[in-house]
């Protein structure tokens, strides 16, 4: 039987000569060199088998930079039928409000509308956009899968963190707008969706039903389906703990009880959610929240600044550039983990069902 989600590509790492070598030269730890961003061939194939789908990011920002809470978005001038005024998050009103002012624009021309969009309103945030694969930047935008089969599936996730310190006013209204446009301009099918959010009526973001979120989104995926989740709330960071980040930091979710369970760490999004999708399936996500910038941590990225705007539309900067921190060592670890257990005897159902929990150590 074939290996479900994205685990084919991360167990043929882990299980080839050159992960098995690799680990076998590291007293046991998970280690290969990483591939050379100057030779676009090699990073390709080696991004394609550290995450089997095609999978994008829009962040708020860069890591280094907060997400901008704002207390009253009428000032954005958004159409009255595209959701519900008040407060909001900047990255989610300045995205929604570009693709109703240019509904058919490509990734460039969206980016650049939402610096602008930022910009106009007082805000230093660069918007970002993060890939598994070089994109053409001047391909037209869409979060449906154009070789897809027409099955859609998304989760929306907005957090208030009402009666809590940092409270938030606009998670909520982030999401009803961010799934109107999503359901209404995008196709997807409103019957197959999730929403968690700490309004008393919907499921509550807890770090359990957010992670049974991410296996809800990915269980069933499938080669040709179009996947989407969008997540409004606070974003952290925290001090990296097992060693796979550059600057030596996680970026985080922190979901509406983390006072308790804990911040949901990068690592664990990409365990349970980006390693999980197939092959052929497309996965588009929008995170507003802080620190987001390599919070999904794909090996392609565009920051939407001045200049490489300026050279993306130039032609110039034709795709998305390889990278160079990208750690190519968080994939192996998760593949080092599933094929262990395939050798092991386990059965896929079973690698499937241990990935799903979001094991740590190998």
């Amino acid at each position: 039987s074939k290996a479900p989600g994205g685990m084919a590509g991360l167990m043929a790492l882990a299980g080839g000569a050159g992960g098995l070598a690799a680990l076998a030269g590291s007293g046991g730890k998970p280690s290969m060199p990483k591939p050379d961003v100057n030779n676009p061939e090699e990073f390709a194939s080696r991004a394609a088998q550290a995450v089997a789908a095609d999978v994008r990011m829009f962040s708020g920002c860069k890591d280094e930079q907060t997400s901008a809470d704002v207390y009253d978005v009428s000032s954005f001038g958004l159409p009255a039928d595209s959701g519900p005024g008040g407060a909001g998050g900047a990255c989610t009103n300045s995205m929604v409000l570009s693709l109703h002012k240019q509904p058919e624009c490509n990734w460039t021309q969206l980016l650049q509308n939402m610096r602008g969009v930022l910009s106009e309103k007082g805000f230093s945030q660069i918007p970002q956009l993060s890939s598994s694969r070089s994109m053409a930047l001047n391909s037209q935008f869409s979060v449906m899968n154009p070789s897809g089969n027409g099955r859609s599936k998304a989760l929306y996730i907005g957090i208030n963190y009402v009666g809590q310190q940092g409270e938030l006013r606009g998670c909520h209204n982030d999401v009803e707008m961010m799934r109107q446009y999503i359901e209404e301009k995008q196709g997807f099918d409103p019957s197959n969706a999730k929403v968690l959010m700490d309004n008393g009526s919907d499921e509550e973001p807890t770090a359990a039903n957010i992670l049974q979120g991410f296996q809800w989104l990915t269980e069933d995926a499938e080669s040709g389906d179009s996947l989407f989740m969008h997540y409004s709330g606070h974003g952290g960071s925290m001090r990296d703990d097992n060693g796979d980040e550059s600057d030596g930091m996680d970026e985080t979710m922190c979901p509406v009880d983390y006072a308790r369970a804990g911040q949901i760490r990068d690592d664990i999004i990409y365990e349970q959610l980006v390693s999980m999708c197939p092959e052929g399936c497309q996965l588009t996500v929008v995170m507003d929240c802080c620190h987001s910038g390599s919070i999904l941590d794909l090996p392609y990225n565009f920051e939407a600044s001045d200049s490489n705007l300026a050279a993306a539309a130039s032609g110039s900067m034709p795709q998305s550039l390889p990278n160079g921190s990208f750690d190519f060592n968080k994939a192996l670890k998760v593949g080092m983990k599933l094929f262990k257990m395939y050798q092991g005897g386990a059965g896929l159902q079973t690698i499937g069902a241990a990935a799903m929990q979001g094991f740590r150590e190998v």
